[in-house]
């Protein structure tokens, strides 16, 4: 389980927000607490990779600062700058010729290189931060590996990678996102737990180193015997720290089955809120079949409404006709002679 998850760095919580945070990204370019701080390279950490880089891009900016500024400053601005320099070269070019147009471009190059090296290059403020604060946080180097797991029964790294996951389980838990939890609490007292784990893993770290190159070679009763005095010591030291890891499992545990009880007590719930819904769904389905008796009639009215106007109408005509077959034959006849 937590063999399998990578360690980040653990950080002092007690390091403001904002450095916290830029430590606690990944290891890239943090130097281990129990390792020396290596000199900070000349010219505020420029190197000539650096200054060869700027050069290049200095050059594009120069000639066409219209598809690099954008980069530098900004997509806005750069792109408002960058067609403003650009046209302002051409402008240049134009009313004063390819000469005058080349001493601007050498000009341009030779301002933005140097602009490039000073802002963009050198150390960045998470470097600063790194060299700032060492000592401050932990890296996977300063746990050792397998290898010390002879003096001190049990690899750090491994602890320290199970203690970091127990710590994340509980903090990324819903029940303490949704403060169920004691959320104070968690946020300050298990980053606090984290870092002190990690505080006594790398100092029994650095002492099983000591006397692993202490002893080297050699071999011998009173070795052995010394030895085994500062095995016990390490390992006496080392088990309380497991019984520290163990609870913040036996926590994260907890919490994921805390975590499983709130999922089933949140479907209960919307389950019991459907149940509103599926009684208002019955109702109307009632509602729907007397509905649909009450459509029928008025199909079955209409219809009737129809054969009644069909019928009125026949009988109009039946009317009309009878009464002219009633009429006398002369009286038929005469009307005809006058017409």
């Amino acid at each position: 389980m937590a063999q399998d998850i990578a360690l980040r760095p653990v950080v002092d919580p007690a390091l403001e927000d904002s450095e916290r945070a830029l430590l606690e990204k990944s290891a890239d370019g943090l130097f281990p607490a129990t390792l020396p701080l290596p000199e900070e390279p000349g010219l505020g950490g420029r190197t000539p990779g650096d200054i060869r880089t700027a050069l290049g891009a200095s050059a594009v900016c120069a000639l066409l600062p219209v598809t690099i500024l954008w980069a530098l400053i900004g997509v806005w601005p750069g792109l408002v700058v960058g067609l403003a320099a650009q046209a302002g070269l051409i402008w240049v070019g134009v009313q004063f010729g390819f000469e005058a147009f080349t001493l601007t471009v050498v000009g341009a190059h030779l301002l933005a290189w140097l602009l490039i090296v000073v802002l963009g290059c050198g150390t960045d403020e998470r470097q600063r931060v790194a060299r700032l604060r060492h000592g401050r946080y932990y890296l996977a180097e300063d746990f050792g590996d397998d290898s010390l797991r002879e003096l001190l029964g049990h690899s750090p790294l491994r602890r320290m990678e199970r203690a970091q996951a127990a710590v994340t389980a509980v903090l990324q838990s819903q029940v303490d996102r949704h403060g169920l939890l004691d959320d104070i609490a968690n946020d300050v007292t298990l980053p606090a737990q984290q870092y002190e784990i990690a505080q006594r893993l790398a100092e029994l770290t650095r002492l099983a180193r000591k006397v692993r190159t202490a002893a080297g070679d050699a071999s011998g009763s009173r070795v052995e015997e010394v030895l085994r005095t500062q095995r016990h010591a390490l390992r006496l030291s080392s088990s309380a720290l497991e019984e520290r890891v163990e609870a913040l499992e036996r926590y994260a545990e907890n919490t994921r089955a805390a975590d499983a009880a709130y999922r089933e007590w949140e479907a209960v719930r919307e389950l019991e809120q459907l149940g509103e819904d599926m009684h208002e769904l019955v109702v109307n389905t009632v509602r729907d079949e007397l509905a649909v008796a009450e459509i029928e009639g008025l199909a079955d009215r209409s219809r009737l409404q129809d054969l009644h106007r069909v019928l009125d109408e026949a009988r109009e005509a039946g009317l009309l006709a009878t009464r002219f077959a009633d009429e006398p034959a002369d009286r038929r006849s005469g009307d005809s002679g006058r017409a």
